[in-house]
């Protein structure tokens, strides 16, 4: 039997509409499950009398005789990333040093997403300052992949991904500045797009001045993506460099695509070895797509060693640009690795690498000019352990391990192109592989309407019923 829970972020508007169920119910519901046990360590902060005042209020709207002019997604339930600021509700930037912080202000991202009518249950778990492709901070719980409690959820946003896959929330806010949206996606088992830069606001206080982070929705189907993309990009202003697409994103999932030129680029900018599951599941997305009448062509993606130092270098260059006083003994040894090194940066050094990224970017554009889409494997490997990628005696040797398993995720922020993963392939162990999915700047369209056709022809919805994330978890390596 269907629960409130299994139904999807347009479904549940539609529920809304039919009057079968009320946000209220919804809100209830997901918070009892979050109650009983997060157990994929998906929530920092539940703002449990928000969301059910907040649910209250859209019931009253729902029931009014004229619902003309609502928004798609009214009265759905999300959750905002740690590391966007909520006024009001405690805002840890995953950090012990920000463990009792309560903003004044809404970061630009929340303000959007109340316009949609969305509700949010509370802040999802992120790695300290988002400086980690996994999610193990000091003020909460690791985040964890639903499909294997032992494994990680990656990062840096964790917390939202598992609370998808574990079907805590329908969809949830992301970011991604190297792969922190597509990432845990990946490990997750859920749908992670990271949009064109400058489709969706970062707000004054959320833009890195170097043009690679960006927010993007994390949901279980594609339509719940891009229905959550058409709210998240309604705004245009401070961060923004151009407007979304005439009409809707979600109409895109149904318009019918053109012959598209497809590119496998097997192999990682990082150099480092793609397990033979994960290349297998990028290599059943291409003959898929060909079966479906595109043409696809082979491409492998050799390491850009420039590319991978030169984005080290503007990576470190942002943890370390917070420059309020800090207890640094207070720090993960990875941030203060981080900061460390970037204080040891020259403008110069800085300059030249972001010379050296855009001109290695533009070369790999260049190389795909005539792929309408490149498929790539979205990490090296299947979902980590916890505690795998830490490296607290070394975090110089964290930080090359990190930058290994992320693999071709920083090109999409080097390019500023839009990127997709989807959960295509599945290890002999029932973990899920995430599949990359790249597209011209600007083209969501045809990511999205090549995305659904894929869903359509390899569809995973039924894993989550059968997911593994009842399994006790193995103990974590010290």
């Amino acid at each position: 039997m269907t629960e409130l829970h299994d139904l999807t972020a347009l479904q549940l508007a539609a529920a809304y509409e039919r009057g079968e169920t009320s946000p209220t119910e919804v809100v209830d519901h997901l918070l009892t499950r979050i109650g009983d046990g997060d157990r994929v360590g998906a929530f920092t902060t539940v703002s449990a009398d928000r969301a059910r005042n907040a649910a209250a209020g859209a019931e009253r709207v729902l029931r009014s005789a004229d619902r003309t002019g609502l928004p798609r997604l009214f009265g759905v339930p999300t959750a905002v990333k740690d590391l966007e600021a909520t006024a009001g509700v405690r805002t840890t930037l995953g950090s012990a040093l920000f463990r009792d912080w309560v903003p004044e202000h809404d970061d630009e991202i929340v303000e959007v997403m109340a316009d949609a009518g969305l509700i949010s249950l509370g802040k999802t778990t992120v790695p300290e300052f988002g400086a980690a492709c996994y999610t193990e901070p000091e003020v909460s719980a690791p985040a964890r992949s639903p499909f294997d409690l032992a494994r990680s959820a990656a990062g840096s946003s964790g917390g939202a991904a598992a609370a998808v896959g574990a079907l805590l929330v329908p969809i949830a806010q992301g970011s991604d500045t190297a792969g922190s949206v597509r990432s845990p996606a990946s490990a997750c088992g859920v749908v992670g797009l990271k949009p064109s830069r400058g489709l969706v606001t970062a707000g004054p206080a959320g833009n890195d001045g170097m043009g690679l982070s960006v927010r993007g929705p994390l949901a279980r189907t594609v339509r719940d993506t891009a229905a959550f993309l058409d709210a998240l990009a309604t705004r245009t202003g401070a961060g923004t460099v151009h407007p979304p697409r005439a009409g809707s994103y979600e109409s895109a999932c149904d318009t019918p695509l053109p012959r598209l030129r497809i590119a496998l680029a097997q192999g990682s900018v990082s150099g480092a070895p793609v397990d033979p599951e994960v290349a297998a599941a990028a290599e059943l997305t291409a003959r898929t797509l060909a079966g479906l009448g595109h043409d696809v062509f082979v491409r492998d993606q050799a390491p850009d060693p420039e590319l991978t130092a030169g984005f080290q270098v503007m990576f470190t260059a942002l943890v370390g640009s917070r420059t309020m006083a800090f207890d640094e003994s207070a720090l993960r040894p990875i941030v203060r690795h981080l900061r460390s090194r970037a204080q040891e940066f020259t403008a110069a050094e800085l300059a030249a690498s972001i010379g050296v990224v855009q001109a290695r970017a533009r070369a790999w554009a260049l190389d795909h000019a005539e792929a309408d889409v490149v498929i790539t494997p979205t990490v090296t490997a299947p979902p980590t352990l916890v505690g795998q990628l830490r490296d607290d005696a070394d975090p110089a040797a964290e930080l090359a391990a990190m930058t290994a398993f992320t693999g071709n995720t920083v090109l999409a922020n080097a390019t500023g192109f839009p990127a997709i993963s989807l959960p295509l392939g599945w290890s002999s162990q029932g973990l899920p592989l995430g599949v990359s999915l790249t597209a011209g700047r600007g083209r969501e369209d045809l990511l999205l309407g090549a995305s659904a056709a894929l869903e359509e022809a390899l569809p995973w919805a039924h894993r989550y019923g059968e997911r593994t994330g009842t399994r006790t978890p193995a103990a974590d390596p010290a």
